[in-house]
């Protein structure tokens, strides 16, 4: 669903309008969002295709920091509490998300999101970025897409995600070959800026990721585990 924000003219895609008022993120005013008919009935229509994995490799790469959990023990640490509490890490700092590669070509990595922009990309010591993913997709690129976790006044947290950079202060594309939300075929566009909920998956050139919020797990261990238990969503086919 897209809806153009009222102050700015900035496109705002939402991938579940479960909320009635979105905030935009270019200039924060607060859009109201209304879902018609015809929306409501595609929503509920939507195919939800499983996808049965494959096995997964015993001994994936480690991975640089900020530093991923492959495939970590089943164990369970959820604990109560606001969300704040909940995003306490082990370390002392503060995680309030966690982004899982969740991808049949892909080793099962974690990492954690932080408060502010993150920019996401393929793994390269030459030209590093905030969080570096293992994997051999060429179509992801070295610095890909950002993913912005801003704090509300109501408490929580919105997670944001864009492909855009200014060029000579035109906005353009970050990445080559797209970003691409729930496999939607369309991919993000330079003015483009999707609210994301809990178990939405984000594509990166070929590459699959879902993120899990502090709303529904408690660290990276129950992130990881709810994630590798679930279905692959399907692949967007990149057309050159």
């Amino acid at each position: 669903m897209e809806i153009t924000c009222k102050k700015c003219n900035t496109r705002l895609t939402i991938s579940n309008a479960s909320s009635l008022i979105v905030k935009c993120g270019n200039c924060g005013y607060p859009n109201p969002v209304v879902l018609n008919g015809n929306e409501q009935e595609k929503a509920a229509k939507a195919p939800q295709p499983i996808i049965t994995p494959p096995p997964r490799p015993n001994n994936p790469t480690p991975a640089p920091n900020p530093r991923p959990v492959v495939n970590p023990g089943m164990q369970s640490s959820r604990t109560s509490g606001t969300d704040q509490d909940n995003a306490k890490s082990t370390s002392g700092k503060t995680d309030v998300g966690w982004l899982v590669v969740h991808d049949e070509n892909a080793p099962l990595q974690t990492y954690p999101l932080k408060i502010g922009r993150q920019i996401i990309g393929r793994h390269n010591s030459a030209t590093p970025c905030d969080i570096m993913i293992i994997t051999q997709d060429v179509f992801m690129s070295r610095n890909h897409c950002i993913l912005e976790v801003k704090p509300v006044r109501s408490g929580g947290y919105d997670y944001l995600v864009s492909d855009r950079k200014m060029s000579n202060g035109v906005p353009q594309n970050m990445s080559t070959n797209g970003t691409f939300v729930n496999a939607f075929e369309k991919g993000l566009q330079p003015n483009d800026v999707v609210y994301l909920n809990d178990s939405d998956t984000i594509q990166l050139g070929q590459t699959k990721m879902v993120i899990k919020t502090i709303r529904t797990v408690a660290n990276s261990d129950d992130a990881t585990r709810l994630v590798k238990d679930s279905e692959y969503s399907p692949t967007v086919i990149i057309k050159h």
